[in-house]
């Protein structure tokens, strides 16, 4: 199916270069997808050999563990072990999705004066590491273990999946959790989206010029959402392509099977209570209350199911084992206040995109909150007749999607063009002091707030940049980017959003007072800022670059820059967004320009050189640079360097609502990550050191009883090992510590292998040696019958010369001699006795053998009874030795025969004598 979307792959290298990976960031499970030479398309497994991830990290003594071996360490361990958190990102302490959080989580410890006060952050091991620092770390784990599974030394490019109600600071926060991972993030898709274009994608030659919706209906762990897209064929420049639009989309951000099972954990607690009565409550013992979760969310997935079941935990409180039995139709009691909210999402998805639900084509059901079948009662309820599709493989259909993106934006791969526009949930506006000058003096007499819409709700997104001109500034200032009203949310929905929808983003633009001072008045005039903005395919605002804008007097440069100012015409208001015609991918050089603010306790912001070098600080710009001419300078004036029409100016972002990691934390979670990986691989080294040494002992303690190994050992060897191994195993059991250095378990591993190394040696030699002496030994018997060829019979009828005869004697007399020494001391020795040679002299010596036959045979002299013996001047013993018992059987027989005629001769001879 795949081979008409990705159907170029450019194969230079199978290195990590080329591949591109995508992550299906779910609340409780990631799932990953991994696209390279080789791999076009394909769902990456996990250490554990999974196709998803559990989404948690556990720090414990300052070791990281994650996934599946954290989640075995959850009951135990249930404050250490961190998940859900997802809906955390870029948010402060005082968010209501914090609370929420907190009331799920009671036994998290809570560091409540963080470095970044604005920053949820979790006290582990004596550290606090933030939200975006755990993420970061959750991410770098899917990294490895993908990078493990597709074979390649690393993966840099990354397509990650959000909800679509994330704002562009939460999404932004997450883009820089991943950098912190080490990822080039190419996009942050939709989840919805990205679940709708595999849909589209795999059914590429489906699409028309009509349009087809497609409603995605999505119940994870911790949220609900409905997207509806519409796919259609659009003329592009040389033919139509398939494009697929985000017509409306509709969520529940706190509704979703954590809370289902949270309800069935808590009424499960009290049905314990009830029946078993314990000392203490539940809830004050965090293991306890662990293991009532991990049951209630099994619970959950039989009841979908079947109409009853048992709860059944072991030793679940005070050593108390608890049976309870559970209905469908209680659970459903449980949940009935959550019913209402399960088709809203659907309705404010036609609402968003103004069309009934009869205009609807297919619809489909995700998540697995959608398997509780009173979800899918009030869903079809919600849907009318519609029908319910089965056509997307609901587990792993973001990922694919996503993973589509991910090999059309990275540089591997050549894909067929899919467009995609998303809808803006967040309308943006920028807001700034516009200073009221007199008309006739020019001076300033006043000063207003002005506010312009930049990005409009329900606009669609990426977008192409937009550019608001300000010409009343005359020194540094800045402008505030805030979201305007955002009329297709619910109350509920906006006061879940919080605080962050206070401000957006305010930007300090420095350098303009500057470059001011480096221009005359009487050279260029100043027509004033341009600053442009964008939302690119992420979702995120970006604040593109700010310029002064300076018009030349006169001369050419004049004639050019009169085009690139007429934006600033006294016809266009101050601050009114203009379009600019270039497409808007939010590329690296619009995040390498942006500049955000140094952390919050440095109180003299040093920003770094921008990554263009603004216009003032290079020489040539300021024209105080003059010719540079070598020799004849009376000849030459000197030429005035034209003053360019553009300076770029510094941009600081600071994000007052929200917490975003800067590039300084960026670079410092880095540099921890790297610090714990390094600390992790020698405690692993340190664990595989005391594992092998601790199952080396124990098998040591086998062989010594075991006959086949102590038949072959001395008795001061027998007492050394056994000394060895109890000294060993006591230490191990009784001194060895965290702190005990991985050296020492080698240096015991070390003695132990080389008591047992004598031994196996011995052994084996004992198993091989015979062998190969009774083949040397034939092998030499039957070389000594060729030095006798030709003893019997006239020198010139021999095969061999007669020297050549004695001096193949000579040398077999002499292996003879050897033979016969190895032979005597075999049959001598004992088992526990060392051998004196090993089976590779004996190796030596056939080879030896063999080489000299065939040195021997080379000089055989020409015969035509054996035609083999000219192959290709080779001679082969077993050949020879064949022939001449063909040939003697041969004579045997006619011997027989003559000696069976020569009797009857005989008897008619005595016969006729006797007659």
């Amino acid at each position: 199916m795949l081979a008409p979307i990705l159907f170029f792959g450019m194969f230079m290298s199978i290195d990590g270069q080329l591949a591109a990976m995508t992550i299906d960031l779910g609340t409780q499970f990631l799932k990953i997808g991994i696209v390279k030479p080789g791999i076009p398309m394909d769902i990456a497994l996990n250490t554990e050999s999974r196709r998803k991830t559990p989404n948690v990290v556990m720090i414990q003594d300052g070791h990281r563990t994650f996934a599946d071996a954290a989640i075995g360490m959850q009951v135990r361990y249930p404050h250490l072990v961190h998940g859900n958190l997802n809906d955390l990102i870029a948010k402060s302490s005082q968010h209501p999705s914090f609370e929420l959080f907190k009331n799920r989580n009671p036994f998290y410890e809570i560091d409540e004066s963080p470095r970044n006060a604005s920053s949820v952050n979790f006290k582990l091991g004596g550290e606090s590491y933030s939200v975006e620092a755990l993420t970061a770390m959750i991410l770098a784990n899917a990294k490895k273990f993908t990078a493990e599974y597709a074979q390649v030394s690393e993966i840099k490019d990354v397509v990650i999946t959000v909800p679509v109600y994330f704002t562009p600071v939460e999404r932004l926060a997450l883009e820089r959790a991943a950098q912190m991972a080490g990822f080039n993030v190419l996009q942050l898709i939709n989840d919805g989206t990205a679940a709708a274009l595999s849909h589209g994608i795999f059914r590429r030659k489906d699409i028309t010029e009509k349009p087809q919706r497609l409603m995605v209906y999505d119940m994870g762990a911790a949220k609900t959402t409905a997207t509806i897209v519409e796919f259609k064929l659009v003329k592009e420049k040389y033919e139509k392509q398939p494009k697929m639009a985000v017509l409306g989309v509709g969520y529940d951000r706190t509704l979703g099977g954590i809370e289902m099972t949270n309800r069935l954990r808590d009424h499960l607690i009290e049905m314990f209570e009830k029946t078993y009565k314990p000392k203490t409550k539940v809830n004050t013992n965090r293991r306890a209350f662990a293991k009532f979760a991990k049951e209630a969310e099994r619970l959950k997935q039989v009841l979908s199911a079947n109409a009853e079941h048992f709860a059944q935990i072991e030793s679940a409180h005070e050593d108390i084992d608890a049976k309870l039995k559970m209905t469908r139709e209680e659970f459903n009691r449980l949940i009935e206040d959550m019913t209402p909210r399960f088709g809203e999402p659907i309705e404010q998805a036609l609402r968003m995109a103004q069309i009934p639900i009869e205009d609807i084509d297919q619809f489909v059901l995700m998540g697995a909150g959608t398997r509780v079948p009173k979800v899918q009662e009030i869903v079809q309820k919600t849907i009318g007749t519609k029908e319910i599709g089965k056509f997307l493989n609901t587990d792993e259909a973001v990922a694919m999607g996503s993973l589509f993106q991910a090999a059309h934006l990275s540089k591997g791969f050549k894909v067929k063009p899919f467009n995609v526009e998303e809808k803006v949930i967040f309308p943006v506006e920028v807001h700034f002091v516009s200073k009221v000058k007199d008309e006739k003096t020019e001076e300033i007499v006043g000063e207003k707030n002005v506010v312009k819409t930049l990005f409009a709700a329900n606009s669609v997104y990426p977008t192409n940049p937009k550019t608001i001109s300000l010409t009343s500034y005359s020194d540094d200032f800045a402008i505030a980017l805030k979201y305007g009203a955002v009329e297709s949310l619910t109350k509920k929905q906006l006061q879940e959003v919080g605080n962050l929808l206070d401000n957006l983003i305010d930007v300090e633009i420095s350098g303009l007072s500057d470059a001011l001072k480096n221009r005359s008045s009487e050279e260029s005039e100043f027509k004033g800022v341009k600053v442009s903005f964008l939302i690119d395919a992420s979702g995120i605002v970006r604040v593109r670059r700010a310029e002064a804008m300076f018009e030349a007097k006169s001369g050419i440069v004049g004639s050019i820059t009169s085009t690139l100012t007429g934006l600033f015409s006294s016809k266009t208001e101050e601050g009114e967004p203009t379009t600019d015609e270039a497409t808007a991918t939010g590329s690296n050089e619009e995040k390498i320009e942006e500049r955000e603010a140094p952390k919050a306790e440095e109180t003299t912001p040093q920003p770094e050189p921008s990554a263009t070098p603004s216009t003032e600080e290079s020489p040539k710009a300021n024209g105080t640079d003059e010719t540079a001419n070598s020799g004849n300078t009376t000849d030459v004036k000197p030429k005035k360097k034209e003053l360019p029409p553009m300076v770029r100016l510094r941009i600081i972002n600071k994000y007052p609502s929200a917490y975003v990691p800067n590039r300084y934390d960026v670079e410092e979670e880095k540099r921890r990550m790297v610090a714990f990986a390094e600390k992790e691989r020698l405690a692993d080294e340190r664990a595989a050191a005391e594992n092998e040494l601790e199952s080396f002992s124990f098998e040591c303690s086998q062989y010594l009883e075991e006959s086949e190994f102590t038949d072959f050992t001395t008795e001061e060897e027998k007492s050394k090992l056994e000394e060895l191994v109890k000294r060993i195993r006591l230490w191990l059991e009784d001194d060895v510590t965290k702190e005990t250095p991985t050296k020492e378990f080698t240096d015991n591993l070390l003695e132990l292998k080389n008591v047992v190394r004598t031994v196996k040696k011995r052994q084996e030699h004992d198993k091989t040696v015979p062998e190969k002496m009774k083949s040397l030994e034939t092998l030499l018997e039957t070389t000594l019958s060729l030095t006798t060829l030709g003893n019997n019979v006239d020198e010139e009828k021999a095969l061999f010369k007669k020297e050549d005869r004695d001096g193949l004697k000579t040398k077999l007399d002499k292996l003879k001699v050897w033979v016969e020494g190895v032979r005597k001391h075999l049959d001598t020795k004992k088992k526990f006795d060392d051998f004196n040679f090993t089976g590779k002299d004996i190796d030596s010596k056939i080879k030896s053998l063999n080489r000299e036959v065939d040195r021997f045979m080379k000089k055989m002299k020409k015969i035509t009874t054996l035609d083999e013996l000219n192959k290709d001047g080779k001679i082969d013993i077993d050949e020879i030795v064949a022939e001449a018992e063909k040939k003697a059987s041969a004579e045997e027989k006619s011997e027989t025969k003559d000696k069976t005629k020569e009797p009857e001769a005989g008897a008619e001879s005595e016969k006729k004598t006797e007659l």
